[in-house]
């Protein structure tokens, strides 16, 4: 039988290996399936090709199962020590996350490295007749081009699982007694040698930390890793046997997992400073054209609305807790990534921005009866909608405006202007009386061998109305009490009158009209597409004797 310092060497070897390229030293994690992938999914599966740093490799990287093994090393290695099994510390005592070594020095140390641990233990573990994984001569067991599929997926803090750190007990504050903050977000102190706190700097990770290591500022998976799994570990050793996070791949990143996650349906406001409302000056940045004020008009923006509907701050703050103008500026810098602030503010398909986010809004079942059928990527918004941010801001004149008065003003001044502007902007809710909506509306132009067709007018309308709710963002873009109306009415002035569909729709199909449909195609086209795109399955689309009866014979 094998002993404990054997299988320690062999299942630590293993997880070494894993834990290295899941830090992101030695090789990556894999974050979708791997091409020609059978078999189970994992989401522990890394890959192993530290090697190629030095040269082409021979046969392809190795794709690792770390949490098969690293249940190997709990077995029998004491509590709290499963990490040290593979890892060496260096002088400071600051744990390598490289496996077995300090330093990658050469291609043929990795390789002897390596193949002596795995295959060594696995050797190890046939002798005592136990169930192991490949040895000597079966390469391609290990360097298989179509490995196990990964189930691998992202994993970040929304407001719920953020809260639930910041409001734990378990964690031991860090120069803040009334907080858990300092425990995560740290800045390196030059002066003292030392992390601290970085006090009103509680960025995201990748603020400071990036894909890649750079000189000795750990890459983010590194930083990620270690801090994260460290002191879950630290928290779930503790005498008072305290709940604490996963210590797993799986347990962060198994989709299976993740859907477990205890979730806070109320969380509180986290309080870091800033303002309900604020304004939005694409002028503002060091690298802004001079002589460029007022290229356009300012946005009020409600920053506590966008918050309660956002699960996380990173929605719009992707790297800093920042105005959005310092990284994406009227020209473009290199750190919001060259996105001018034209593109971060309005590209449609992008949920990083404004109208992209609001797009994806309206792709719900309950809006996209009607929105579905706007093709708002495909042509330019029209001015009215541009209106409904872009406005003159409430207590102070256009001449002080142009004259750079916000700019000049202080973040209070300015978030007092944002409020008072945003109080004035136009919401509507409802749409028109009743008497000015027809109960029924009877389709008959088209009538042949299907009787008219009686169109229950009002109760659509309602119907469409009771999704809406109280939506705000609806309230606000909704300008018009007859705006529903436009879902059907498309192309014409808003109106309780609006001109019928054969205004503009011929009979037959008129090519030269382009492709505006035949009035028979644009009905069946505008009433079948909203019930599929709002998911209405009655009545179905074959069934036509649903809508119009069929003449009696």
């Amino acid at each position: 039988m094998m002993n404990a310092k054997s299988l320690l060497r062999w299942a630590g070897a293993l997880v070494a290996v894993a834990a290295v390229t899941v830090f992101g030293l030695d090789a990556r994690g894999t974050t979708k399936p791997l091409p020609g992938s059978t078999g189970e999914q994992r989401a522990d599966l890394v890959e192993i090709g530290v090697m190629a740093k030095f040269g082409d490799l021979e046969l392809p990287k190795v794709t690792f199962p770390h949490d098969r093994h690293s249940e190997a090393v709990a077995k029998v290695a004491a509590p709290g020590k499963e990490c040290a099994t593979c890892h060496k510390n260096d002088d400071k005592g600051k744990m390598s996350l490289r496996f077995m070594r300090l330093e990658d020095t050469s291609a043929a140390d990795l390789k002897k490295i390596y193949h002596e641990n795995c295959i060594g233990c696995h050797t190890e573990q046939a002798k005592a007749g136990k169930k192991t994984g490949p040895q000597d001569g079966e390469c391609r067991s290990c360097h298989n081009p179509k490995p196990v599929a990964s189930s691998w997926k992202e994993i970040g803090l929304d407001k719920s699982l953020h809260y639930r750190h910041v409001a734990s007990k378990a964690i031991a504050p860090v120069n803040d007694p009334q907080k858990n903050c300092g425990a995560c977000h740290h800045v390196y102190d030059e002066a003292a040698k030392k992390l601290s706190w970085g006090k009103n700097k509680e960025d995201s990770c990748r603020a400071c930390h990036g894909d890649a290591r750079v000189e000795k500022k750990p890459s983010l998976r590194e930083a990620a890793h270690t801090q994260c799994v460290t002191c879950h570990r630290s928290v779930a050793a503790a005498p008072a046997k305290a709940d604490s996070g996963p210590v797993s791949c799986a347990g962060c990143h198994d989709p299976a997992m993740q859907a477990k996650f205890k979730v806070l349906r109320e969380v509180p406001r986290l309080e870091r400073g800033q303002a309900d409302a604020a304004m939005v000056l694409p002028e503002v940045g060091k690298n802004a054209p001079k002589g460029m004020k007022g290229t356009m008009k300012p946005v009020a923006f409600n920053h506590k609305v966008h918050e309660a509907a956002s699960n996380t701050c990173r929605a719009c703050h992707h790297v800093k807790i920042d105005n959005c103008t310092t990284c994406h500026t009227l020209e473009g810098v290199k750190d919001g990534s060259f996105v001018q602030v034209e593109k971060a503010m309005h590209q449609p398909d992008s949920m990083k921005s404004c109208v992209g986010c609001h797009n994806n809004r309206v792709e719900t079942p309950v809006c996209a009866g009607c929105h579905g059928f706007m093709k708002t990527e495909a042509k330019p918004q029209p001015e009215t909608a541009c209106a409904v941010c872009h406005a003159d801001p409430v207590g102070m004149d256009a001449k002080a405006v142009a004259d750079g008065g916000l700019l000049k003003a202080t973040k209070e001044q300015r978030a007092e202007v944002a409020a008072a502007t945003l109080a004035a902007r136009r919401t509507t809710k409802g749409t028109l009386p009743a008497d000015d909506i027809p109960e029924f509306v009877t389709i008959s132009v088209l009538s042949d061998k299907y009787e008219a067709s009686k169109l229950p007018h009002r109760k659509i309308v309602n119907t469409l109305m009771a999704g809406i709710g109280d939506d705000k963002l609806a309230a606000t873009f909704h300008t018009d009490k007859a705006t529903v109306c436009a879902g059907c009415h498309h192309n014409s002035p808003l109106s309780k009158t609006p001109p019928k569909c054969a205004s503009c729709h011929g009979k037959p199909f008129d090519a030269a009209k382009g492709d505006r449909p035949g009035l028979k195609a644009a009905y069946h086209q505008q009433c079948m597409g909203c019930h599929d795109r709002m998911k209405i399955e009655k009545p179905a689309a074959t069934a036509c004797a649903e809508c119009h009866k069929e003449r009696a014979k």
